[in-house]
């Protein structure tokens, strides 16, 4: 049976819809961008929309994961799915308390917005809140210019 291409355009625009957002408690942090949540007794793979962690195997990684451990594990989240990846993670919008956790975890320095698929109107304000956090020297940006300091200290 073929679908009419308003059909998919009515399921993806359904599919990103606050309606179905739902809550979540969080029982582990496995990246700074990737936790497993509870929903209706149900484990789900949670990775947040637009943006990208350090690797966990990285010193910055860990830092990642130990800043969204400390915002978020054990506590409830509501969860604004986006899209299923090719893992069988939920890619979501994920906010704590009225705060959109993508947006923190930008502007203390430990993500960066992923350009290619941050296509929504708040990939633009994220932008802004990477960019700050860069000339503010927070998270991963410490590191890379303490770095770029001592190398050119060498010179």
């Amino acid at each position: 049976m073929k679908f009419p291409a308003g059909i998919f355009l009515i399921t993806l625009v359904l599919l990103s819809s606050p309606a179905l957002a739902w809550n979540g408690k969080v029982v582990k942090v496995l990246r700074g961008d990737t936790f497993i949540a509870l929903k209706k007794d149900r484990q789900q793979i949670i990775k947040l929309y637009g943006l990208e962690c350090p690797a966990p195997e990285t010193s910055l990684g860990v830092q990642a994961r130990n800043l969204t451990k400390a915002k978020i594990k054990g506590k409830t989240v509501k969860i604004n799915p986006i899209t299923i990846d090719g893992q069988d993670r939920i890619i979501a919008r994920v906010s704590i308390n009225g705060q959109s956790l993508n947006a923190f975890i930008l502007r203390s320095g430990y993500g960066l917005v992923n350009r290619k698929k941050c296509t929504q109107p708040v990939c633009e304000e994220w932008i802004r809140f990477e960019r700050y956090a860069h000339k503010q020297k927070n998270g991963v940006w410490a590191i890379i210019e303490d770095l770029s300091h001592q190398k050119r200290q060498k010179k």
